[in-house]
């Protein structure tokens, strides 16, 4: 299974951001977002986001595995350990530097325990989630406001966000 090394962001688009401003406030290229979130002909335009979408941003300068999610405005540790199929206790294990959970705030990274699966041609989404040992419901939840993403049809390339299962 061609899960993806190195350090990601799932990150929210703000109104006037573009994926040039997004991949330079966060260490990643042009190339590298449109690539995991299939922001290309035929799916979509070149480059184009909008306000809201979730993006998978590689890190460049750091090969450690890890994702971080971005805090959106209204977020709760609960909404976002549901999302991600995983516990609040388990979030605050990994976020051991938020003294208050029921304090968190938008923008702030929050360390996640999911992984970035690289789509294979052939791949469905039952074959991933039986693979994982997620449910197909999980992996819709975690992609959910992801732009490319679709249930029932997956392309090669594409980042999926599977939640981890050893970590719950």
């Amino acid at each position: 299974m061609p899960i993806a090394q190195g350090t990601f962001f799932l990150y929210t688009v703000y109104p006037s951001d573009t994926i040039y401003s997004i991949g330079l406030r966060l260490g990643s290229t042009v190339e590298q977002i449109e690539q995991l979130n299939a922001l290309y002909p035929p799916f979509t335009d070149p480059g184009l986001v909008f306000p809201g979408q979730i993006l998978i941003v590689p890190y460049r300068y750091n090969p450690t595995t890890q994702v971080f999610y971005f805090i959106r405005p209204g977020d709760s540790m609960y909404s976002i350990a549901n999302q991600f199929s995983t516990s609040v206790e388990t979030l605050n294990r990994l976020n051991p530097q938020i003294e208050n959970p029921n304090w968190i705030y938008p923008s702030f990274p929050l360390k996640i325990p999911v992984q970035i699966y690289i789509v294979s041609p052939g791949d469905s989404l039952y074959n991933i989630a039986n693979r994982s040992r997620v449910s197909i419901e999980a992996l819709i939840r975690a992609n959910r406001g992801r732009p490319g993403f679709s249930p029932d049809v997956l392309f090669p390339d594409y980042g999926l966000v599977i939640p981890d299962s050893r970590q719950t």
